[in-house]
């Protein structure tokens, strides 16, 4: 049998292949956009019954087990229309599957981790208010913020502040 969370009798994953409509993000290098895609694709495969096809534990019964290949097809596919074109050359690999497919991006976001931390941090500490609008500014700060608490470095909320004000103009 194909597994416990991925029954090729559930017909859910099979009508869900506009994956656009659920993960509306494009996964992209440079939009440090990880995070949310990782979440809005996990809820999207959890609820579609396909966890195992994510984190490996669904292999097919043998080599003829046409169900769980249609579905492990379904489940790539999903991952591949949410990349930008220049993501999906770095990650197409000849007979991947979607976990392997998932622990590759999931190395090239979260590999760099300290890289990011730096970069990230750097730009909260220089950002100016320049041509933005208070709003703006003060939603691109908050952005940033949420993404270093995504790779464990929460800044605390006075830092935050701190770096507001530095940043806005006489």
């Amino acid at each position: 049998m194909v597994g416990e969370t991925s029954n090729p009798s559930n017909e859910k994953p099979y009508g869900a292949l506009n994956i656009k409509t659920y993960v509306p993000i494009i996964l992209d290098l440079n939009e440090l956009n990880y995070d949310a895609w990782w979440e809005l694709f996990e809820t999207h495969y959890r609820d579609s019954g396909v966890r195992d096809f994510i984190t490996g534990d669904s292999k097919p019964t043998s080599d003829k087990d046409e169900d769980w290949f249609k579905l492990d097809s379904v489940v790539k596919n999903w991952i591949y229309g949410t990349l930008t074109q220049s993501l999906l050359n770095m990650i197409l690999t000849k007979n991947s599957t979607p976990h392997t497919v998932w622990l590759i991006l999931e190395n090239i976001f979260r590999d760099n981790k300290d890289d990011r931390e730096i970069e990230l941090e750097n730009e909260l500490r220089g950002m100016t208010l320049g041509d933005l609008t208070v709003a703006q500014y003060c939603q691109r700060m908050k952005s940033i913020s949420n993404l270093l608490t995504n790779i464990d470095n929460p800044i605390p909320d006075k830092t935050l502040v701190a770096h507001l004000l530095n940043g806005l103009s006489p």
